[in-house]
């Protein structure tokens, strides 16, 4: 039978596995189809491999893992079919270079494989290890979600013991470059979130200066502190945040969840710094294979 390397447009050919479109994880020979919406492994899987590679393709290939979910419990009876097919060899720019016919066991030069739709698996990254602030307890992954101080999406640990939700800190790699910074709160903006006068967090959200700290302050963020709380936050430099730097981002809400819990906002910049420091020595010790 024809390579897959030495088949020309139109003509069939048979996977060995050993062409670089697959990833190998336990053994099986498994490929991403389209935009990642179906896996395609060779050979027809157990329930028990299917969900092996698919968890393994998730977590080594695309770096997140997957959440427990409705769509994970319904993924072996609605979203796995086992078939068969013929790989052909395509010369449309909108391929990989290769499609496939479903066929029947008895077709020449049908091979089996099993297809798998992971295109509503819920999933989160795969992150550096961080303790839970309110309950201890480690969490390695994260979600892309919003939280309470500086506004926009971030990545955040929840802890399943507790459900605690706690910014994560990024690790960023040396550069010798020197990057731009600039505010990230525009002008006449709430210094705590950023909302617009024209973009409210709530219908009735207006934005003053408040006489403490001398900024502008939206009456949700106002009254989630107190004056004493606000004014040590603005002393251990919450809102000194730069779009340069995502660090300073995930430090504001750090500074400002920990804030909400009771925590003497000097106490946990000191704690954000230490928690800076211990990811960064755990990327340098985690392996890159």
């Amino acid at each position: 039978m024809t390579a897959y390397s030495e088949a020309q447009p139109g003509q069939t050919f048979t996977f060995t596995g050993s062409e670089d479109i697959f990833e190998t994880h336990y053994g099986i020979p498994v490929t991403a189809l389209g935009e990642g919406e179906s896996l395609l492994a060779l050979g027809h899987l157990t329930d028990r491999h299917t969900l092996a590679v698919t968890s393994a393709f998730h977590r080594r290939v695309w770096g997140c893992r997957i959440l427990p979910s409705r769509e994970l419990d319904d993924l072996i009876h609605f979203g796995t079919r086992g078939l068969w097919i013929l790989p052909v060899r395509s010369d449309s720019a909108d391929s990989y270079g290769w499609e496939y016919k479903e066929s029947d066991a008895g077709d020449r030069y049908a091979q089996a494989v099993t297809l798998i739709d992971v295109e509503w698996l819920a999933d989160e990254d795969a992150a550096i290890q961080s303790e839970c602030p309110a309950c201890g307890k480690p969490s390695r992954s994260t979600r892309s979600d919003t939280g309470p101080g500086r506004s926009g999406w971030g990545n955040y640990h929840r802890c399943r013991a507790c459900d605690h939700h706690w910014p994560a800190v990024p690790v960023h790699p040396a550069r010798l470059e020197k990057e731009g910074r600039w505010t990230a709160t525009p002008e006449g903006s709430c210094f705590a979130c950023s909302c617009l006068p024209g973009l409210p967090r709530t219908a009735g959200c207006t934005i003053e200066l408040d006489p403490v700290i001398g900024q502008p302050l939206c009456s949700c963020c106002r009254a989630e502190h107190s004056p004493t709380v606000w004014q040590q936050l603005a002393a251990v430099a919450y809102g000194t945040v730069s779009w340069a730097d995502t660090r300073d981002e995930h430090r504001d809400r750090w500074l400002y969840s920990e804030a909400l819990r009771g925590i003497a906002p000097a106490q946990a910049a000191q704690a954000w710094t230490q928690r800076v420091v211990t990811a960064g020595c755990r990327t340098a010790s985690r392996p890159t294979a």
